[in-house]
């Protein structure tokens, strides 16, 4: 079976789409080769290395873990990594003109105080790129609580856009990618055997509580989305 540029990046991202939304995301983004731009939650940094190697950027990642940043900046190229955990980031106001926060908003404890900082640091004009799950309907969820697992973090549609816009930014797109989620979760029970077992490989037993257990019970379905959220300022 041959295997998608999709899912390859899929795979290396560790995230639905890989890298088809973050390409998506630069048509809609007025950034320059040679802009400053900030991977917040760079993992391993396949996200870091595509902007500066094919996009022509001057990229920052950051991590929350010590192996992860490690490894990715051991193996970048061209690019800087430190090690930092959502919400406060150490960087100065107005430091970029873009930010790309990819399957990590819904991680972070204090997800107002998140926004509130990504606005901080970027320019007027600059560029916000969030993708992330969300939840249908009504769904209570917490702005302000640990997650274990990015569904746990999950916001609906109406808070997540509440949150962005109280921070200041405005949304320019919003677009449902809710079948590459699809695509992903095939993949992870084709590589897995089924998607309790992938959930079991990441978490633990995690997944038998809170939205996880309404999910594997059929209960709640969750969506994937991209959003591109712009600082303008009068």
């Amino acid at each position: 079976m041959k295997i998608s540029s999709s899912q390859t990046d899929a795979i290396e991202t560790h995230r639905p789409g890989g890298l088809t939304l973050t390409r998506a995301a630069l048509d809609y983004c007025s950034l320059a080769p040679g802009e400053r731009v900030l991977d917040a939650g760079c993992g391993y940094g396949a996200t870091c290395s595509f902007l500066h190697e094919e996009a022509g950027f001057k990229v920052f990642g950051m991590d929350a873990s010590a192996e992860r940043i490690a490894l990715a900046t051991a193996r970048s190229t061209g690019w800087g990594g430190v090690r930092a955990r959502l919400p406060r980031l150490p960087f100065a106001p107005d430091a970029f003109k873009g930010i790309f926060c990819e399957c990590v908003l819904s991680l972070v404890p204090d997800k107002p105080s998140c926004l509130d900082n990504f606005f901080e640091l970027l320019q007027s004009g600059g560029h916000l790129v969030l993708t992330d799950l969300y939840l249908p309907g009504a769904t209570p969820v917490s702005l302000h609580s640990p997650a274990l697992t990015c569904l746990d973090g999950a916001l609906n549609k109406t808070d997540l856009i509440r949150i962005i816009e109280q921070a200041g930014f405005k949304i320019r797109i919003w677009e449902d990618h809710t079948p590459l989620l699809k695509q992903m979760a095939c993949e992870m029970v084709f590589k897995h055997g089924s998607l309790e077992n992938f959930w079991n490989t990441l978490t633990g037993d995690v997944f038998h509580c809170g939205l996880g257990s309404r999910c594997r019970a059929g209960e709640l379905k969750p969506g994937y989305c991209l959003i591109v959220a712009d600082k303008v300022t009068e």
